[in-house]
């Protein structure tokens, strides 16, 4: 089992202590009652892949990626995107990763490997 300090450095970019993930207000029943999974839902991105979560590090960035979404619905879409917030004490260190769609060697974003419950989230706006 890797330490937490053996982890962070396996991280090319700096983990913050608060992720944002950004998704419409439509998904906000289902996040309640089952937290952020991904495994069986539609995913709002192409390059996306079930299992993962993607956070980033700042709210705008999050928002951001909701609204440009590829592939969610009139109806979902109009429904408002809401930014949810977790504390990176939270979850488990071993499960965080940098975002492998990224290409360009800085990111802002991050991939959480699993599911995080509700009740370690918080909607933020």
């Amino acid at each position: 089992m890797k330490t937490y300090k053996q982890h962070i450095t396996e991280i090319k970019q700096k983990m913050p202590s608060v992720f944002y993930h950004a998704t419409f207000k439509a998904h906000l029943p289902s996040i309640k009652k089952a937290g952020l999974d991904t495994r069986k839902v539609d995913l709002a991105w192409e390059d996306s892949k079930h299992g993962i979560v993607y956070l980033a590090n700042d709210p705008n960035v999050a928002e951001s990626y909701a609204e440009e979404a590829e592939n969610v619905s009139d109806d979902v879409y109009d429904s408002g995107i809401v930014i949810l917030k977790i504390n990176a004490r939270d979850l488990d260190q071993s499960k965080i990763k940098d975002d492998s769609n990224v290409r360009s060697g800085k990111s802002d974003t991050f991939e959480y490997h699993g599911t995080i419950p509700w009740k370690i989230i918080r909607q933020y706006r």
